[in-house]
Order: C-alpha cells, then sequence, then structure tokens
C-alpha cells in the first residue's frame, strides 16, 4: 500500500550461520594462498616440524585402520626399544576426523584439510561465543540476581531476531581469533597449537550452562557439551587443557567474588551451596573429561610420577616466554615486513613462531571502545585477558625484549611472577615449556571485547532505531562491519605463505620394495630431524633415531656407542673404539641399512665427522646405493661379535664440558651400566672420576639385593680405578639374542656430587 514502510527483509538465522562458515572457508583458502594449489602435493609451513605433524597422521591411521592397535606406543621409531607418544604432541584428533580423506586421497589432502577445519572452525566458534555473550548481555554478575532473563528493549535495532547486527560484530570477532598472528604463526609447522578450534566451543557451553544453572534453567546437556568439546581440546593439545582449567577455575572465582559483592551486609561470605552449585557444570564438564580420557590421562600420570624427562630445563622458560613489546609489534609474518620484523623489539631469542603473538591494532581499537560502551559486557573479557598476558610473561617480567643476557643459569628457583607462582602451585606445569602461548586466551578474549566493541559501534550506526524499520536501515552496519573486517584481514596478511613440497630421495622408494627386515639409521644425526619422519611415510622400516616432542631417556640414542659418537661427533664417557665396534652395536640394534644424506649436512664438524666415521666403519664393503645426495649401506652382522658397555636409563646426567673434558654427573638415582656379549673369563673396568670434597661411590650389583662391589673414595682431584668384575658379572649375566648381558650401578653418597669422565671396558675371553 502506498506510503506503507517497508519490512527489513527476512533472513532466517540459517542463513547468516551458512554464510559465515562459507566465508570463514573461502578467506582461509586466501589467507593461505598458495596453498590451495599445492592441496595435493605440499604442506604448509617451513619443511621442518610440519614433516612431524606430517607422520602423525600417517601413523594414527597405520595404528587404528592397518594395526588396529594403540597410537600411543610405536615399535616404528626407536628401534629396537620403541617409544611411548603420551608426552609426543600427536594431536590424534586431527589424524581420526582427516582418516576418511587420507584413505580416499592420501596424506597431503588429508593434512590441508586440518588446516580447514582449524581456521573455519576457529572463527566459526568465536563467532558463536560472540553472539551468545551479545545477545544474553552476558553482565556476568547478573547471573541468578534477576536480570537473567530480563525482557529486551523493543526499540533497540538488536532486539529484532531479524538484525544482523550482532552477526555483523560477530563473524568480525571470528575474523580477528583465527587469522589472528598467533594462529597463522603455527601454521608454519604446529598442528596440534593450531588446532585452537574447540576452546571456544568449551567456553560457550561452560558459560551457558554455569549462567542456565544460576537462572534456575535445565543445564546438564550444555555442560555435557562442555565435556565433550574440552575432550576434543585435549585430543588437539594439552597446553590448551591447561589453559581451559585456568579459565575455568578464574571464571569460577570471578563468579563467587561478584556474589560477595552483591550479597547484603549481613550474609557477606557465599554460602557453600551456592559455591557447590556454581561449580557444578564445570564438575560434570571435567568428570566427562576425565572419563572419556582416563585410558590416556593414566599412563601419563604414571609416566609423570616416576619420570622428569618431559619437564624441560628452566632457562626454556625464560627463553619462550613472551616480552610485553610483542603483543603490540605489528604482526611479524606480514608480508610487507618480513624477513626483518623477525629482529624487531620483543623476545630476541624464541623461534618467530613463538614471539608471533600480535594483538592487532583493529581488535585493540575495538577493545578500547568495548571497554567505553558496553563495559558490563566486556568486564569480564578484559579481566581474563590481562590474567593471560601476565602469565604469558612467563617467571620474569620484561616490557621490551628478552636477550641471552637474560636468561638464568641453572635453575633459578621460584619466582613471584603470576606464572611462577602458578608453577610452583599446579602439578605438572612446568611440562608446558612454550609459555608465550598463553597468547591464545589473550586473543580469545580480546576477540571477544572486540567484537562486543564492534558491535556497539554499529548499534549506533543503525539509520534508522523506530520500528519497523526500512531494509536500507542496516546498509550502513554492513559498510561499517566490512570496513572492520578488511582492516582485520589486512593486518593479518601473510600471503604468499611458505608451502613445503616433499624432498624424499628415490632411494627410499627402493627401500620399500625391500622386504628384509631391519631398520634405517639416518645419518646425520647430531640432532633430531623431522624430514625423517617424512621419509618413513614412504618406506615404512623402523627408524634407529627419531624425533619427538619430548626425548625419552629409556631409548638408546644418548646411551650406546656408536650411536652416542653420531650424536654428539665425538666420543662420550664410554671408551671404545666406534670404528671397531661400529658392525656389533648396528646388528644388535637391528640397524639394516645406514643412510648418510650430504644435503642434510652442508659442512664443517658435522658432516667431516658424520662422513668419516660412517665411511669407516664400512670400509671393507661398497655401497648398496649412491648418488650426488644419498649413500647408503646395507648391515652385515659381524662373525664374532665385541664385548661393550652401555647406559642405563636413568641417572645419568647430559654430556657436559668439564674442566677438563667432558663428563656426565650422577643423579639421585641409581646410574646402571650395562654389558653386552661378556667374555667367559677377564672382565675390567677402568672408571675415572672427580667427586665433590667428601662425596663417595658406591658399585653394586642390582638384582641380587643390590649386593655392593666396591666403594670409591673422594676424589677431588681426579682418580681412577680398575674393577674386577668377572666374578660378579660372570655368575650373574643372563643369556640373550645378543649374547650374554649384565649390569652394575653406580650410586653417588650426594646427588649430584660425582662426576664420571670414561668407563673402559678390557675384557678377554678364555
Amino acid at each position: 500500500m502506498k506510503g506503507e514502510i517497508p519490512q527489513p527483509p527476512r533472513v532466517s538465522r540459517f542463513s547468516f550461520h551458512l554464510a559465515a562458515l562459507l566465508l570463514y572457508s573461502l578467506l582461509t583458502l586466501v589467507m593461505t594462498w598458495p596453498l590451495a594449489l599445492h592441496w595435493s602435493s605440499a604442506i604448509p609451513g617451513d619443511s621442518f616440524d610440519g614433516w612431524q605433524n606430517f607422520w602423525n597422521l600417517w601413523w594414527v591411521k597405520l595404528a587404528l585402520v592397518d594395526r588396529q592397535t594403540t597410537p600411543f606406543v610405536t615399535d616404528l621409531l626407536y628401534a629396537p626399544t620403541g617409544v611411548g607418544l603420551y608426552f609426543h604432541t600427536l594431536n590424534p584428533f586431527n589424524g581420526l576426523a582427516t582418516l576418511p580423506v587420507q584413505v580416499a586421497a592420501g596424506l597431503y589432502p588429508a593434512y590441508n584439510a586440518v588446516v580447514l577445519l582449524s581456521w573455519v572452525l576457529g572463527g566459526y566458534g568465536l563467532f558463536l561465543l560472540v553472539l551468545w555473550v551479545w545477545n544474553r548481555g552476558l553482565g556476568t554478575g547478573d547471573w541468578g540476581l534477576g536480570t537473567a532473563n530480563r525482557i529486551p528493549d523493543p526499540q533497540s535495532p538488536v532486539s529484532d531476531p531479524r538484525s544482523p547486527i550482532p552477526y555483523f560484530a560477530a563473524f568480525v570477532a571470528g575474523l580477528i581469533f583465527t587469522f589472528a598472528p598467533f594462529h597463522m604463526s603455527h601454521l608454519l609447522g604446529h598442528m596440534q597449537v593450531m588446532s585452537l578450534e574447540w576452546m571456544p566451543f568449551y567456553i560457550l557451553y561452560l558459560l551457558r550452562a554455569t549462567q542456565r544453572q544460576a537462572a534456575g534453567l535445565p543445564w546438564l546437556r550444555d555442560s555435557l557439551w562442555a565435556g565433550f568439546f574440552l575432550v576434543l581440546v585435549g585430543l588437539c593439545d594439552w597446553y590448551f587443557v591447561l589453559y581451559l582449567f585456568l579459565f575455568t577455575a578464574f571464571f569460577l572465582l570471578w563468579k563467587i567474588f561478584q556474589r560477595l559483592s552483591f550479597q547484603p551486609l549481613r550474609h557477606p561470605l557465599p554460602t557453600t551451596q551456592y559455591v557447590i552449585r556454581i561449580g557444578l557444570p564445570a564438575a560434570v564438564a571435567g568428570s566427562i573429561f576425565l572419563l572419556l580420557l582416563s585410558p590416556i590421562l593414566a599412563p601419563m600420570l604414571s609416566e609423570a610420577l616416576r619420570y622428569d624427562f618431559m619437564e624441560r630445563p628452566a632457562s626454556d622458560l625464560y627463553i619462550l616466554s613472551a616480552a610485553a613489546l610483542d603483543f603490540f609489534v605489528p604482526n611479524r609474518l606480514h608480508t610487507l615486513f618480513r624477513p626483518e620484523s623477525f629482529a624487531w623489539a620483543g623476545n630476541q631469542l624464541a623461534p618467530v613462531s613463538e614471539r608471533t603473538i600480535s594483538i592487532g591494532y583493529a581488535a585493540l581499537l575495538l577493545t578500547g571502545v568495548a571497554g567505553v560502551a558496553a563495559r558490563r559486557r566486556s568486564g569480564f573479557w578484559l579481566v581474563v585477558a590481562l590474567f593471560f598476558f601476565l602469565l604469558a610473561l612467563g617467571p620474569a617480567l620484561h616490557w621490551t625484549s628478552i636477550t641471552a643476557a637474560d636468561i638464568p643459569a641453572g635453575n633459578p628457583g621460584p619466582t613471584w611472577t603470576l606464572y611462577g607462582l602458578l608453577v610452583e602451585t599446579i602439578p605438572f606445569m612446568r611440562i608446558s615449556r612454550s609459555v608465550s602461548r598463553f597468547a591464545v586466551m589473550v586473543q580469545l578474549a580480546l576477540s571477544v571485547t572486540a567484537g562486543i566493541g564492534l558491535g556497539a559501534l554499529l548499534v549506533r550506526a543503525t539509520a534508522n532505531r523506530t520500528a519497523p524499520r526500512p531494509p536500507t536501515a542496516f546498509r550502513r552496519p554492513l559498510l561499517l562491519a566490512s570496513l572492520a573486517a578488511l582492516l582485520v584481514l589486512a593486518e593479518s596478511w601473510v600471503a604468499p605463505f611458505p608451502v613445503s613440497p616433499p624432498d624424499t630421495p628415490e632411494f627410499y622408494s627402493v627401500l620399500a620394495a625391500d622386504p628384509a627386515p631391519g631398520a634405517v639409521l639416518n645419518l646425520p644425526m647430531n640432532y633430531d630431524r623431522p624430514g625423517y619422519l617424512l621419509y618413513q611415510t614412504v618406506h615404512g622400516k623402523p627408524l634407529s633415531v627419531a624425533y619427538i616432542s619430548r626425548d625419552d631417556p629409556r631409548t638408546l640414542t644418548e646411551r650406546i656407542p656408536v650411536l652416542q659418537h653420531f650424536r654428539h661427533l665425538r666420543p662420550d664417557i664410554l671408551d671404545v673404539d666406534p670404528v671397531a665396534l661400529g658392525p656389533t652395536v648396528l646388528a644388535d640394534l637391528g640397524v639394516g641399512w645406514v643412510v648418510a644424506d650430504r644435503y642434510k649436512m652442508p659442512g664443517g664438524r658435522e658432516r667431516d665427522y658424520t662422513s668419516e666415521l660412517a665411511a669407516a666403519i664400512f670400509a671393507d664393503q661398497p655401497p648398496l646405493y649412491e648418488d650426488e645426495r644419498i649413500t647408503a649401506w646395507r648391515v652385515a652382522p659381524p662373525e664374532n661379535p665385541l664385548p661393550y658397555l652401555f647406559l642405563g636409563p636413568l641417572g645419568w646426567g647430559a654430556l657436559v664440558e668439564g674442566e677438563d673434558g667432558p663428563g656426565r654427573w650422577l643423579g639421585d638415582e641409581a646410574a646402571v651400566l650395562i654389558f653386552r656379549h661378556l667374555p667367559g673369563a677377564a672382565i675390567h673396568l677402568t672408571v675415572r672420576y672427580r667427586t665433590l670434597p667428601g662425596v663417595s661411590l658406591s658399585v653394586k650389583l642390582p638384582g641380587l639385593g643390590d649386593t655392593q662391589i666396591a666403594t670409591l673414595p673422594p676424589a677431588p682431584a681426579d682418580g681412577e680405578v680398575t674393577l674386577d668384575l668377572s666374578l660378579w658379572l660372570g655368575a650373574t649375566a643372563l643369556p640373550t639374542s645378543v649374547g650374554p648381558v649384565g649390569s652394575i650401578s653406580f650410586i653417588s653418597s650426594s646427588p649430584g656430587g660425582v662426576f664420571v669422565k670414561s668407563l673402559g671396558l678390557n675384557a678377554q675371553s678364555p
């Protein structure tokens, strides 16, 4: 009818959600360009940690589909002992979720499907969280106090369910979160860290459940969903579980504190009943998490109580912390600034992926708007951001930079920063060594506040605040939201992002067709290279040395001669001839092939020592394969294995340079020494050592009531003792597939008081 005001178009909520998902998908392909061109032939990143996660996908499929076994233990790495993967960044959710893709299309599309899934759902989860915060008016102090179900203002432009304003604001908030420099930097290869998509979902359902419980509404279903999403978080990254545990504790304390603020003076403290009631949703979610993941958590707890190898040196906590300035410099990976931006002020020591944690100026501006125009909605999130900001600064507060001069020697002990206090309070928190990753929670909280701030701006920009409104009423908010989105994407722009095609030598395809049993020893091995894991996905043979997230002392990499020599590019404390002993040790380890890759050792001592030792061990046989890059030898077991000794898994400190040469300090556990291929006659062990004043060294025979063989006297100025072990080891040696095996143990009268410089075996057959 003429003169009638046109109604706004009816757009269903489903359409807004579908549009958000489609736009996040499209923008992920754009922001990670040119990954889309290499979807089936390369992975994003710098060709390092990405191959470890590439292997993770391959192993999860091999374990679950081909072998029907647990993926948390493997015999394909560190053969012949194998290794547990409980503290490895296995992120099994990604392996499970992309199994259909891997089976149908291969490993490269499966890896890149994880990228798409992480970025799209990361943005969408934050989108849902901001929608809920906006529509519920999350002034969290109101819950259960009479205003949680308040009637919205019918004149408000966001009270109309057809209003797109909350969706515009939530969509931009999702962009801020999922395309944040933190997220994009871990696309370099940290699949477990880039899989942050389930964190907003957990927080959303925890808040929903808690609000509904406080308002007397059904809440159990939302709490169960929160537990389910927490399980998914745990199957991606344990760091994130820790962060959400801290968020949950902080949130509950916030609720209790607010209860204190609203209580009448005659009831100054919240009742026990209230504390229990407000914590019920979190308790249910936590119980679901513990129940469903107990098969993984139980062995992790057992190992953490028994061993400490998953805890990194205290210096790592300082090196991998954030400087405050890291949050406020521009995006270090931005196309316009790299690589010069890698040397900007801030942390100068951590890898660039660990210090690219910029919040973004658009997000900070919108956060400022939220702090002014929507204090009640944004207050909680601002305090959350501050809490995790302080945690990310680590055990020492650095405002502008972190340099080598800031890293303490040894273990400096407890500190009084927020992080330092929590490390001393929360069990196992020290395991999470990459302290700057707390920045993900800063980014999440400020993404929410930025969405609140943008929503406040869009409300003010609504052309007509009276209902009904014409279809053009939301044109200005749409233009403002589009401008905000463009600013966010411009700040986050990292394209062209590096991609890594495989560099697998042709030899490994030939090796895959060889039916002979045996493991592969890849050289060089002075440090662990994830490229060897990529090659294993082609040849399928066990690896003698590998690359996992936490070095396990029970593997043989640094305990057995020959491997020790290749590892340290020099002798260890075992006084042996690695050339003569090489065939025996390699055969005992089940090594079938030794492969030297010259492309991975371009020069220097790494190449000279590795090449010379390998050539000397195999001097009497021609290579199995050789080209400009690869030289490979087939290992033939010796006719007469030589006796030798190697270190037990515990009690031996790391190889360090002492005042007059290398050695190892003994720890507080018995340091076992194991003998192989023992002859039936003379067995003599020469021990060169140094002690602190008054410290002695006991030598015992394990397994027979710890029978004491000898006591080595204090030797502050160096000592040398030769022990005749013929009687002891001859009586206790065990017959095995590698000949008779015996052992002794060293126990220092004071932990850290004995420095072992060398151990020499002189064993003669009758």
